[in-house]
């Protein structure tokens, strides 16, 4: 018995060096989101779940990545001040230097690597992707812009410009006990793999967008939804929103929202039949090029949405601007179905079925934002085939937000916080939901 102690406390204050030095000159100094990926919490998690679930795993065919790299006890990816909010940085101690240039070369992409003396970098084809590394650790940038990101891997590889571990941000970070945390200004946020289920909650603030009280309502959606969603909020009186500009049609959303009463949903019913011309090209006996025009009737997905406001006002200024045309959305604008829009009574009706009614009743809610997603009926539908390989292990998705508690009457004004909850559901109830992703 006493062994097994020994054993236990030797085990557990291992995990806790682990942890101590995971914090430790990881976050560069300018770090604004941070998300942190508790490792070892998963490990050991996955570890039980294979125990209970030996079947499942065993006919998994897994197999293993050298990287060359020791996975800490938290990983942290982020964004910095300095760069785009959609650049993000991770680093991660070396192992092995050779095997890390393989891995970077075949698993990455990334074929040439530049000395730049005291460590190698590289960057992907499409330049979105930076990593540099020494023989203690590899950092890596990811710009979705494409960005220059050199600054910030070599303040991280040289040890300059890190977040210190008692700093605010890693102290509410360590506070955080769950599989996923973030923290962002006063924000923070937490995710955990369940048995079945992906669990993510956290808080939020709407820039440029004011929720009005903590009772709402919503339309009455079809029985037979298997996509249904709603939106109740208001522009904020002090935000000013740029033009959007697709293809060659400019969008102004400031003259567009002030005919709207800030409430938008949306349904996917079943597939509806719309009529559709096939254009050919034959030729004639003059072995002349001509086309012809074969009208035939395809299957697209079932789509209702209310737009509420003033209708008459928004009807005419998105007739003006040639966003509807002949009670269609512009083509040019959404190619893919007809989308019709008409008089709804309380808002416009846009719908992919030209006879399409709504319900004009109203059920009370909590949230002013929902979003419910049946995935098996939508694979059933057959409608979208290059997605369902995504969702294969995907039962439903629940995303709902509701104004959050306010403990001081100031925050109001400076930092109105809401509250958000998405629960993801897999095929399997009693399996871990990680173990599923696989």
């Amino acid at each position: 018995m006493a062994a097994v102690l020994i054993l236990l406390l030797a085990f557990f204050g291992y995990l806790s060096l682990r942890k101590y030095y995971a914090y430790k000159d990881t976050i560069h100094a300018d770090a604004e989101l941070i998300v942190k990926v508790d490792a070892d919490q998963l490990y050991c998690d996955l570890a039980m779940d294979y125990l209970s679930n030996l079947s499942y795993y065993r006919s998994k065919k897994a197999s293993s990545i050298e990287s060359g790299l020791n996975i800490p006890s938290q990983i942290f990816v982020y964004t910095v001040k300095s760069k785009s909010a959609h650049t993000y940085f991770c680093t991660m101690p070396v192992a092995d230097s050779l095997l890390l240039k393989s891995f970077v070369k075949q698993r990455l992409g990334i074929t040439t690597l530049k000395n730049e003396g005291q460590y190698l970098s590289g960057r992907s084809a499409n330049g979105r992707l930076t990593i540099a590394f020494n023989a203690q650790t590899f950092a890596l940038g990811y710009a979705f812009n494409g960005e220059n990101v050199q600054d910030v891997l070599t303040d991280l590889l040289n040890k300059r410009n890190l977040l210190s571990d008692k700093d605010q941000k890693i102290v509410r970070l360590k506070a955080l006990k769950s599989h996923l945390a973030c923290v962002l200004g006063n924000y923070t946020g937490t995710g955990d793999f369940k048995d079945g289920q992906l669990h993510v909650e956290g808080d939020f603030s709407l820039n440029g967008f004011t929720v009005n009280g903590n009772s709402f309502s919503h339309r009455v959606f079809d029985k037979d939804a298997i996509v249904k969603t709603w939106l109740n909020v208001n522009p904020s009186l002090n935000k000013s929103f740029g033009r959007i500009k697709v293809k060659d049609y400019e969008i102004y959303p400031d003259s567009l929202l002030k005919y709207c009463n800030g409430y938008f949903d949306m349904e996917m019913v079943n597939p509806v039949n719309q009529a559709d011309t096939v254009i050919t090209y034959e030729y004639n006996d003059d072995f002349e090029k001509e086309e012809t025009l074969t009208p035939r009737v395809v299957k697209v997905p079932g789509v209702n949405g209310v737009i509420a406001g003033n209708v008459t006002g928004l009807l005419n200024y998105l007739t003006r601007t040639n966003i509807i045309n002949n009670s269609r959305v512009n083509k040019e604008l959404f190619p893919l179905y007809k989308f019709y829009a008409k008089d709804n009574q309380t808002g416009i009706l846009l719908s992919t079925d030209q006879q399409a009614v709504t319900s004009q009743l109203t059920e009370s809610t909590p949230y002013f934002f929902y979003l419910d997603v049946d995935f098996d009926k939508l694979k059933s539908q057959g409608q979208f085939p290059l997605f369902e390989k995504y969702i294969r292990q995907l039962n439903r998705l629940v995303v709902k937000a509701k104004s959050g508690v306010v403990e001081k009457v100031e925050r109001i004004k400076h930092d109105p916080r809401n509250h958000f909850e998405i629960d993801l559901y897999f095929k399997r109830k009693d399996v871990n939901a990680l173990g599923q992703l696989r």
